[in-house]
């Protein structure tokens, strides 16, 4: 009986302990900045570049570019120097990327901000667009 309550205990233990690092993620390790960058390279939409869908970016993909982001699809850039692609996302208001970028889909723009990471997935926070 005695090695019942224990047990019982034990997981009535780690079920609250892991309920609490779920309600606050950063003190597992959540959210975290990866540093503050200056990305060079093309804007654009992720559904398309990620699927290849009508060439998925270049001048020839402008239009369906400018199309899905107007749709609400995420919008990224392509870093020319590594390929690298980061999801944006505004550092401060509430007004969406897509919005602010819309006028630079599948141009080339220098992206100012801090990258953040958390669960896995990584976003950069601009705080400044600048076209080329």
């Amino acid at each position: 009986m005695k090695s019942f309550l224990f047990t019982l205990a034990f997981l009535a233990v780690f079920v609250i302990a892991d309920s609490a690092l779920a309600q606050n993620p950063s003190s597992s390790g959540g959210k975290k900045a990866l540093g503050e960058v200056s990305v060079t390279g093309e804007v654009i939409d992720t559904k398309c570049y990620l699927t290849g869908m009508m060439g998925g970016k270049g001048a020839e993909h402008e239009a369906c570019a400018i199309a899905c982001m107007k749709g609400g699809l995420p919008v990224g850039i392509l870093e020319e120097k590594t390929g690298k692609v980061y999801i944006l996302a505004p550092e401060k208001g509430t007004k969406g990327a897509n919005e602010t970028l819309l006028p630079y889909a599948a141009k080339t723009v220098t992206v100012k901000g801090k990258i953040m990471e958390k669960g896995g997935a990584k976003v950069l926070l601009y705080s400044s667009v600048e076209g080329k």
